[in-house]
């Protein structure tokens, strides 16, 4: 029989789970968007503040940002 899961269990591949809902959200965001305004990405929206297209844009940068994060650590466990 196997073991419950427990909150030890979470933080096991902090950067995949992290990276998979980032992608997630992207998506219902983007569904969202097409949902309510018929449309799924307008560029002119990405410097109004709490718009689904400039939420979009930061989700992706923190993605970005973990994945940089992740290989940068990788190179420096090598060296």
């Amino acid at each position: 029989m196997p073991r419950r899961p427990n909150i030890r269990d979470l933080t096991k591949k902090p950067y995949k789970r992290s990276l998979f809902w980032i992608a997630l959200f992207i998506i219902g965001l983007l569904a969202d968007e097409y949902i309510k305004e018929g449309y799924l990405f307008d560029p002119a929206d990405l410097t109004v503040y709490g718009t689904h297209e400039f939420l979009i844009l930061l989700l992706s940068m923190l993605g970005v940002a973990i994945c940089l994060s992740k290989a940068f650590s990788k190179r420096m466990e090598e060296m």
